[in-house]
């Protein structure tokens, strides 16, 4: 690699899982957010020296959290001060969206070191909502962040009115679709599908 090579590299990595969200109080969205981009400082071997030369942050966005700009917030809790601070809009592509877009920019010289960062939170919302309870959780400063491609529900209002609106219930739908166009009864189709995700496992 030459001085001047700006291929974009992954530095450091990490995940957190939290099984029990039952617990009480669950951890915020920044706290989430915040372990997990300490943890790949660290993995970096750069630890928070790396996190305060960011020059970029994107988060994913986080379903059930309102905050206006969460790469600032979390950028605030680290003390660093990116010139840029990224938002995606809702949809399962968009953690590649981001990564796509942090690589592109600096290959083209516009970044040197970007943070990508998010969290599912949706367990513990629904949980809330259904206890009737407010999760009061911190949004944040309000600056708007860039939004990378927009932000849109991840359903249509005609999808919405009939309850189409999350993957355990559409999904289904695209199945049964599929079975049909392929003339297959709903054990061969079950037998062709656990064939394809059979090899798909073995690889996981």
């Amino acid at each position: 690699m030459t001085g001047d090579d700006r291929t974009p590299v992954l530095v450091g990595v990490a995940q957190a899982t939290e099984r029990d969200a039952r617990s009480e109080p669950a951890p915020e969205p920044i706290a989430m957010l915040e372990r997990v981009a300490r943890d790949a400082g660290e993995d970096a071997g750069a630890g928070s020296h790396l996190l305060r030369s960011l020059d970029t942050i994107g988060i994913v966005n986080v379903l059930g959290w309102r905050a206006p700009n969460p790469a600032a917030f979390l950028a605030e809790r680290m003390g660093a001060k990116p010139t840029r601070t990224i938002l995606t809009g809702t949809g399962g592509e968009s953690p590649l969206v981001l990564l796509a877009h942090a690589a592109a920019e600096i290959e083209a010289g516009r970044s040197r070191a970007a943070l990508l960062a998010g969290c599912n939170t949706l367990r513990t919302a629904l949980r809330a909502r259904r206890a009737g309870r407010r999760l009061g959780w911190a949004t944040g400063p309000e600056s708007p962040p860039f939004a990378l491609s927009g932000h849109k529900g991840g359903s249509s209002e005609l999808e919405n009115l009939y309850g189409l609106s999350s993957p355990p219930v559409v999904y289904p739908l695209f199945e049964n679709a599929l079975r049909a166009r392929r003339g297959l009864s709903l054990e061969a189709h079950c037998r062709a599908m656990g064939r394809l995700m059979s090899r798909m496992s073995a690889v996981a």
